[in-house]
């Protein structure tokens, strides 16, 4: 139940609780057995508290023998009240009840349980209609509608309340998942804005003067193996945009220039390329629109703690979850592990699954990294 929908309910509750019970006990010297109106009501007020307990917060879903339970109140106190009362006072306030138990058939109508709710209708209506037919009252028709009055208002408008609020939380449902959408979208196109300026960078600053000095260069020449070295890192870093975009940042492309200026060798794979569908749109098999930011987040410390280990990160077809592989020396193995164990003390919303091998001074590490699953809203 959203604030809003506590706030419709709770009015409704305020005047209910304030008003009945004080009707209630001014009308106690009309009642032929006060202590059994007193205990009615207690009964009625025990049970209307316990059946709006999700405007504090407490949990919507209501099993079915509570709800009986609940429903149960609802007529007795009428068999409590009414034949207690002489027949001029009951289309008056001294007969409390039908107004008053109406906060425990809304409950349960908003707590999903419409039908035990009916059921506590119509047998309140039984106990004035039989009240009604032993009297005698002119006009017992008349009489009987008055007195179900209460009953067919609030029955009726709490099930309008409870569509309205299915509605409702449909409509936020779609519009937070097109929300998602619409931002991913959006970040998808500043990532692809982001990598095509660097990628007129790389060829204005690098490739191209790389290419006019190769070839203007012999292989013979002593700068030759400079320049093939200079090749192989803006060939990485251009397969890198390709293949991999969206695992690109600012910080992780410095870790990656770092980690391969000392002689790491890094690949960096997004297959999902491959089953993407127009525009870059997400699939709905995969992984969350904030996955992708988890796993830039604890990419750039795990390139920062490889050395000079061969390091894999892929992100399969399907997207749902990313794979690193780590081969190198034990040291190199342990210090990549303690920077994904670092990554989770930090709050990094990724589930990590790691199978670590040291022995004889060589370490390999792979783990599986998975979006965290998202806390369930309170209903």
């Amino acid at each position: 139940m959203t604030r809003v929908q506590r706030a419709c309910l709770l009015g409704t509750v305020i005047w209910l609780f304030s008003h009945g019970p004080l009707v209630a006990l001014l009308s106690l010297h009309q009642h032929r057995q006060p202590w059994l109106a007193v205990t009615a009501l207690l009964a009625v007020l025990a049970v209307s508290a316990a059946a709006v307990r999700p405007l504090l917060g407490g949990p919507i879903e209501l099993s079915r023998r509570a709800a009986v339970a609940m429903a149960v109140v609802v007529p007795l106190s009428g068999l409590a009240v009414t034949p207690f009362l002489d027949e001029s006072l009951w289309r008056t306030y001294g007969n409390w009840w039908p107004g008053l138990t109406q906060i425990v058939v809304a409950a349960l109508v908003v707590r999903r349980r419409p039908f035990v709710a009916l059921v506590a209708e119509l047998a309140s209506a039984a106990v004035l209609g039989a009240c009604i037919l032993s009297s005698d009252l002119p006009n017992p028709a008349v009489a009987f509608a008055a007195l179900n009055q209460p009953a067919i208002v609030w029955f009726s408008a709490s099930v309008g309340v409870r569509l309205l609020f299915d509605r409702t939380a449909r409509d936020v449902a779609r519009y937070t998942v097109d929300e998602g959408v619409s931002v991913a979208e959006r970040a998808a196109t500043e990532a692809r804005g982001r990598s095509a300026r660097q990628r007129r960078e790389d060829l204005e600053h690098d490739v191209v003067p790389l290419l006019r000095r190769v070839a203007l260069t012999g292989p013979g020449e002593p700068v030759w193996p400079t320049l093939s070295r200079a090749a192989v890192t803006v060939e990485r870093r251009l397969r890198d945009d390709l293949r991999a975009r969206e695992l690109l940042d600012e910080d992780v492309r410095a870790a990656l220039r770092r980690a391969r200026d000392r002689g790491c060798e890094v690949d960096v794979v997004d297959d999902r390329r491959a089953t993407a569908g127009p525009a870059d749109v997400p699939r709905g098999d995969g992984p969350p629109p904030g996955f992708t930011a988890e796993l830039r987040t604890v990419l750039a410390p795990v390139l920062d703690a490889c050395g000079t280990a061969r390091v894999t990160l892929r992100l399969p077809p399907q997207g749902r979850w990313a794979t690193l592989s780590v081969d190198g020396s034990a040291q190199e193995a342990d210090a990549v592990a303690a920077a994904l164990r670092l990554g989770h003390l930090r709050g990094v919303g990724l589930l990590v699954e790691t199978d670590l091998h040291t022995e004889g001074g060589t370490g390999s590490l792979w783990a599986e990294l998975r979006p965290a699953p998202e806390p369930r809203p309170v209903p």
